[in-house]
């Protein structure tokens, strides 16, 4: 992904050159941006619960072929995710259950599988309004107006596309985890 540069520079995690630290400093610059020009900002935090172990090996494959990748590629990447079981014993007998999510425990592909389905959440057609970017299982966005009832219309398109992207990758929003910050001008300036 990053030879072929597509990666979302939006990416913040599991990538060379990239860490917490360049998160903070990219949504601060962002936040910086939206202030100066527009009266309201709002910057959701949203996380995914159990991103890594709630993966589905079918939105992973969806996004390797979505991205180009030549079949030898894509074969490397399916086969680990391809006929994995869980089994148990019981008192009774073995049972086992064929696994269609989570990450290879222990992988060092599992954060480059993860990336691959961040990515497609990252590069979709967000407004202009709207930016966005990942750190691990955390999405924060940037969203801004100059009129409050823009920003929350904004803020409503923005998580609904989110949504729509989480809930078709089979991604869950944990809501215990996910908070925001309103941050607005005053009308008249402190004398």
């Amino acid at each position: 992904m990053e030879s072929r540069n597509i990666t979302s520079p939006n990416q913040h995690v599991f990538r060379e050159g990239r860490s917490i630290d360049t998160a903070i400093h990219s949504l601060i610059n962002r936040i910086k941006d939206a202030k100066r020009i527009s009266k309201h900002v709002l910057v959701p935090s949203i996380d995914i619960k159990g991103a890594l172990e709630n993966l589905q090996h079918q939105a992973i494959i969806n996004s390797i072929i979505r991205k180009g990748a030549p079949d030898n590629i894509v074969q490397i990447f399916i086969s680990p995710l391809r006929n994995r079981l869980v089994a148990i014993q019981t008192p009774r007998s073995k049972v086992s259950k064929e696994q269609g999510k989570g990450c290879p425990q222990g992988s060092c592909s599992g954060p480059a599988l993860w990336n691959l389905v961040a990515n497609d959440i990252l590069t979709q057609h967000w407004t202009a309004k709207v930016f966005i970017q990942a750190f691990t299982d955390d999405f924060g966005l940037v969203i801004y107006s100059n009129v409050l009832s823009k920003l929350k219309l904004e803020t409503q398109q923005a998580l609904h596309k989110l949504k729509d992207c989480t809930q078709s990758n089979k991604l869950q929003v944990s809501p215990e985890k996910t908070n925001y910050i309103l941050i607005w001008k005053t009308v008249a300036s402190i004398r």
